[in-house]
C-alpha cells in the first residue's frame, strides 16, 4: 500500500573524501584517511563516502575498491562507499564482482553510488570522448549489474559489451544489491533519481538544496509504486548535502587555518578546466557559496550547522574533514573536536 506522507529516514551523520593530492608521501596520505576513518567508526557516523576521478590531484583515488576494501579492515560498523563509482570507467563483469567482494568483505557495509563521470576530460583516460559513448556505456553496465544480481551466470549481448554462459561465483551481501546513490545537480536529474528512490547528495546553498528537496520528495511519492525502480528495497531514502567543516578551539584559528585549505582545494577542483582551458563539467560551475567551509569553534560550528540542516531539509549531513593541504594532525583534531563538542550540540539543536 502506498505511504501518503514521504518516509523520512533517521538523521544522519557521514564522511566525505576527495583523496586529495596534499604534497605529502601517499602512503602517509592513505594512513591520515584511515586514522579519520576509525575516529568515525567509533564516533557512530553512517558512512564514509569518497570521491573517483582521474589525472587530477583532486583525487589520488582513481579505483575506490582499494581504499574501501582497506576501510572495511579498520572498522567494525561504518557503511562504506564511492559518491561515485563512475561506470564508464569499468568492465562491467570486473566492476560486479568488485561490488560483491567488497559488500561480502563488509557483511553488508556498502553504499554503492553510480554515476557516468562528471568530466570528459577525466573519461578520455580510456578513449571516451563522446557524451553519447559515455552515457551509453553507463546505462549499459548498470543493466548488467542489476541483471547479475542473483543469476549463476551472465548473458548480455549489448552496444559496448557481450557476455556468454560466463559463471558468476559471488552475490552481494545485501539484498538484491547494495543500497543505490546518485548524486544531483538539477531538477532533471532530481526528477530521474527520485523516480527510482535513490540515495542522493545535493551540492549548492542551502536554500536551493530545499527546492531540490521539495521536488525529489513529492516525486518520489508519486512513482512509489513504479515498475522497475532501481532502488526500490530502499523504504527511506537518504537525502544529504556536502559541506566543508574545519572546527578549532577559536573562531580566529579556525578561520586562518581552513581559508588556505579551502583555497587548495578550490585549486584542485579546477586543475583540468585550468589545463584544457575546457570547463570542467558538461553544467555550470557551481555557486560559489557551494565552496564555502564551516569553521570556526565548536559553539560557532555546531549554530551554523544546524541553521544548515535545518534549511536545506536534509536527512543526511555529509561532512568534509579533510581537504586541500590541510595538515592531518588539524584535520584529525578537527574531527575530534567534533565528535566531542559538535556532534552532540547539532543533535540537540535539531531536537
Amino acid at each position: 500500500m502506498a505511504v501518503t506522507t514521504f518516509p523520512e529516514a533517521p538523521f544522519e551523520f557521514a564522511m566525505f573524501d576527495w583523496i586529495e593530492n596534499s604534497g605529502r608521501p601517499v602512503a602517509d596520505i592513505v594512513e591520515h584517511k584511515m586514522r579519520l576513518v576509525e575516529m568515525a567508526d567509533r564516533a557512530g557516523f553512517f558512512a564514509w563516502h569518497t570521491a573517483q576521478h582521474q589525472a587530477t590531484p583532486l583525487s589520488l583515488n582513481i579505483s575506490p575498491s582499494i581504499l574501501l576494501a582497506a576501510a572495511i579492515q579498520r572498522t567494525r560498523d561504518l557503511h562504506v562507499g564511492a559518491l561515485t563509482f563512475c561506470l564508464p570507467w569499468y568492465d562491467p563483469y570486473r566492476f560486479y564482482n568488485e561490488i560483491c567482494m567488497l559488500d561480502q568483505m563488509s557483511r553488508g557495509r556498502v553504499e554503492l553510488g553510480v554515476g557516468r563521470g562528471i568530466s570528459l576530460l577525466e573519461s578520455s583516460v580510456y578513449g571516451i570522448d563522446d557524451v553519447e559513448e559515455s552515457r551509453g556505456r553507463y546505462r549499459e553496465t548498470l543493466d548488467i549489474f542489476f541483471n547479475a544480481c542473483g543469476k549463476d551466470t551472465l548473458e548480455h549481448e549489448g552496444a559496448y559489451f557481450n557476455y556468454h554462459d560466463v559463471e558468476l561465483h559471488t552475490a552481494p551481501y545485501q539484498k538484491p544489491y547494495p543500497p543505490l546513490w546518485f548524486p544531483s545537480s538539477s531538477p532533471d536529474i532530481i526528477d530521474f533519481v527520485a523516480r527510482h528512490g535513490y540515495n542522493t547528495a545535493i551540492p549548492g546553498p542551502p536554500a536551493n538544496v530545499r527546492s531540490m528537496l521539495e521536488q525529489y520528495r513529492e516525486t518520489w511519492l508519486e512513482h512509489q509504486d513504479d515498475e522497475g525502480r532501481h532502488n526500490a528495497h530502499v523504504s527511506a531514502p537518504r537525502l544529504g548535502r556536502n559541506q566543508h567543516v574545519f572546527v578549532a578551539e577559536t573562531d580566529a584559528e579556525a578561520e586562518a587555518v581552513a581559508g588556505p585549505a579551502m583555497a587548495e582545494w578550490a585549486s584542485h577542483i579546477s586543475h583540468l578546466s585550468r589545463k584544457h582551458s575546457a570547463s570542467l563539467t558538461a553544467a555550470p560551475q557551481p555557486d560559489r557559496s557551494t565552496r564555502e567551509v564551516i569553521a570556526g569553534s565548536p559553539e560557532t560550528v555546531a549554530e551554523r550547522l544546524v541553521e544548515s540542516i535545518e534549511v536545506s531539509g536534509v536527512n543526511y549531513c555529509i561532512l568534509v574533514f579533510s581537504f586541500g593541504d590541510l595538515a592531518p594532525e588539524r584535520a584529525e583534531r578537527s574531527l575530534e573536536l567534533f565528535i566531542s563538542d559538535v556532534m552532540p550540540a547539532v543533535r540537540a539543536g535539531l531536537d
